[in-house]
């Protein structure tokens, strides 16, 4: 779960660099909401991403007020949007 929370831990723990940049979590998760399954309903796709942004509320404050916005979004396609404009 550590991972999470910080994309980068592995290289935080091996090499001691700095946890990853919070624009750089954003362009991971900008990447994350395009790859939405084939087939699926878009509930788990939209569950995963409210949960990875919950995640990241621990170690950044950015993603706080992110996830306040997608919040109460339902479709996938509503919360690209708003992560692709961040």
């Amino acid at each position: 779960r550590g991972a999470l929370n910080v994309p980068n831990l592995s290289r935080v723990v091996k090499y001691n660099e700095p946890r990853m940049p919070w624009p750089q979590v954003v362009e991971l998760l900008q990447k994350y909401v395009h790859l939405e399954k084939q087939g699926d309903t878009g509930l788990y796709h939209v569950a995963r991403i409210k949960q990875w942004l919950g995640y990241l509320r621990k170690e950044y404050d950015e993603a706080t007020e992110l996830f306040s916005e997608i919040r109460a979004l339902t479709t996938s396609g509503d919360i690209a949007r708003v992560i692709c404009r961040s």
